[in-house]
């Protein structure tokens, strides 16, 4: 397990057009050869590798992070091989880290990165922000999932950790990618939690209303139902 502060002397980088969070569950589909490499390197490497957010990130397109880029560090759960060396791999985001130097870019970029973790806070509402926001972020992910809306694979058990609560709440929001990358450079849990409070109000807002009409939905249509057998 990664702990706060340990430096990667040659984390794999994968980068992608999405956003890691630390306790998020990443499914991957391996199958470009540079990444079949990378993931074989991982596998003999610790099962680590480092996931980078690139909006621009393509198939066959070179999209190498920059020094001083933040992501997260995965690590490779299962894997299941495919036809001609492909595969398709579960991983889970352990930490955050920055780059620190680019130490290879062919066939796959290798990097120096360093993790790190929210700074220490003298905030003593802290724990009364966590506690304000706590139940509204249970009752949020309860309507993702009667909606099945939630993009990230969530365990029940949610962290009782105010840093790692809001970080793997941050990765179910439905906001879009930069957003959330903005969540993942945050190094003040307060101000995480303090924004999250707001997109989870939208968020909730939202949902109510959408299974709120699915209920009035199902319920007209039982309605019609017993109106058509009572005219029969």
């Amino acid at each position: 397990m990664a702990t706060i502060n340990e430096i990667f002397e040659e984390l794999p980088i994968f980068p992608l057009a999405t956003v890691l969070f630390p306790g998020a569950i990443l499914p991957l589909h391996i199958f470009e050869d540079r990444y079949k490499e990378m993931m074989r390197f991982a596998k003999e490497n610790g099962n680590m590798f480092g996931l980078t957010y690139r909006s621009d990130a393509a198939v066959a397109r070179d999209t190498p992070p920059a020094v001083g880029d933040i992501g997260c560090v995965a690590r490779i759960q299962a894997v299941m091989p495919l036809e001609e060396g492909r595969m398709n791999v579960i991983s889970i985001g352990l930490i955050r880290f920055r780059v620190a130097e680019l130490r290879q870019a062919t066939p796959f970029v290798l990097a120096r990165v360093e993790a790190f973790s929210d700074d220490l806070e003298a905030d003593e509402d802290l724990p009364e922000i966590f506690d304000s926001i706590l139940e509204r972020c249970k009752r949020f992910l309860l309507a993702a999932q009667a909606l099945d809306e939630s993009t990230t694979a969530i365990d029940e058990d949610l962290p009782e950790d105010p840093e790692a609560f809001s970080l793997l709440i941050s990765s179910a929001l439905p906001i879009d990618n930069e957003a959330k990358q903005s969540l993942l450079e945050m190094t003040s849990t307060r101000s995480r939690l303090t924004r999250l409070k707001h997109y989870v109000i939208d968020a909730l807002a939202s949902y109510s209303g959408r299974i709120e009409i699915q209920a009035r939905a199902k319920q007209n249509g039982h309605g019609k139902l017993r109106d058509r057998e009572a005219d029969s």
